[in-house]
């Protein structure tokens, strides 16, 4: 066979298969246009209720599935607080499915009746409580403005506080009861362990991921050895200091 027929047979073929490919692509956008919605499958929801998933995508049983757009339903579902992504697929069964990514709570945002509002994640985005799960997670107080569904937290300081308590040590998360917001910046809380009380922590605005190291440092060294001693605060405020105020008997 010449070059000049290998060509043409070559072209011929493809050809041949570029039709198939596109018969095809046009069959099945012919049989989606037929296919109706029979059945909504959800995935991934704990916060978030069935109930709240089909409220908000507005698809009903007997819709075309052709005509159900995945982009706009999954621009919907973002928009509810407690999800951070969710992925929308149509089945040739008629089944919509629906796969939801919650946000995970690092904290829990107190109001000014002392009460939990929200939960915060670690991007500083807030969550309304739900009685369908709990958490052990620290509270925290003040500094963070009105609430908005689709405003995350900008306040630098909280920010910068809420990244970096998903990656606390267990044994320093032990340690850490609540933070509450002061002139000075954060100050933490701790809860009680051994024969000491709570001892108020002054974190100040930054660095926390290293203040977190030298407290649990300076725990282990010199309060936990030490029963006898009494501290009135730790002021965590300075780079790589730790002032103390002991209490004097």
């Amino acid at each position: 066979m010449s070059s000049t027929q290998f060509t043409f047979w070559y072209k011929a073929a493809a050809a041949v298969v570029v039709s198939v490919i596109l018969a095809a692509g046009y069959s099945g956008f012919r049989w989606l246009e037929q296919v109706t919605l029979q059945e909504v499958v959800i995935s991934g929801a704990e916060n978030v209720t069935k109930a709240e998933v089909l409220r908000i995508i507005q698809v009903e049983e007997g819709d075309v599935m052709y005509d159900i757009s995945q982009i706009l339903l999954e621009d919907r579902l973002v928009r509810h607080p407690w999800v951070q992504s969710a992925s929308v697929s149509r089945l040739p069964s008629g089944q919509l499915k629906v796969e939801l990514v919650e946000r995970i709570p690092v904290a829990i945002l107190m109001g000014a009746d002392g009460r939990g509002k929200y939960f915060a994640d670690r991007f500083g985005h807030r969550m309304p409580k739900t009685p369908r799960a709990s958490y052990d997670i620290p509270l925290i107080s003040g500094n963070m403005e009105r609430y908005h569904p689709m405003r995350r937290i900008e306040k630098k300081a909280t920010l910068a506080l809420l990244a970096a308590l998903p990656d606390l040590p267990r044994e320093t998360d032990a340690l850490i009861s609540e933070f509450v917001w002061i002139k000075s910046g954060w100050e933490l809380r701790l809860a009680g362990s051994g024969s000491h009380a709570s001892i108020p922590v002054w974190l100040g605005e930054d660095d926390f991921a290293s203040k977190f190291k030298n407290l649990q440092a300076f725990w282990g060294n010199e309060v936990l050895p030490h029963q006898n001693k009494r501290f009135e605060l730790i002021d965590l405020r300075f780079d790589s200091q730790v002032v103390v105020k002991e209490h004097l008997r």
